[in-house]
């Protein structure tokens, strides 16, 4: 099981951890410059390598092509 976070509709948005991107502002304060989008829920999932060699959540019906 791997760490996914997935759409409001059940898409993946990402595989693995999200990259925040925090970053320093000119005053010095952390500043997160990539947040995760409002409605994407963090889970737990299994990963599969798909036709096109690309990496799917197991339950991804594109992973074969469809």
């Amino acid at each position: 099981m791997t760490k996914v976070y997935l759409n409001a509709d059940g898409s993946c948005a990402n595989i693995g951890e999200w990259d925040l991107r925090p970053m320093l502002n000119e005053a010095g304060d952390v500043v997160i410059t990539n947040p995760i989008p409002e409605g994407v829920t963090e889970a737990e999932a299994d990963i599969v390598t798909g036709w096109d060699d690309g990496v799917y959540v197991a339950t991804d019906p594109r992973r074969n092509k469809t």
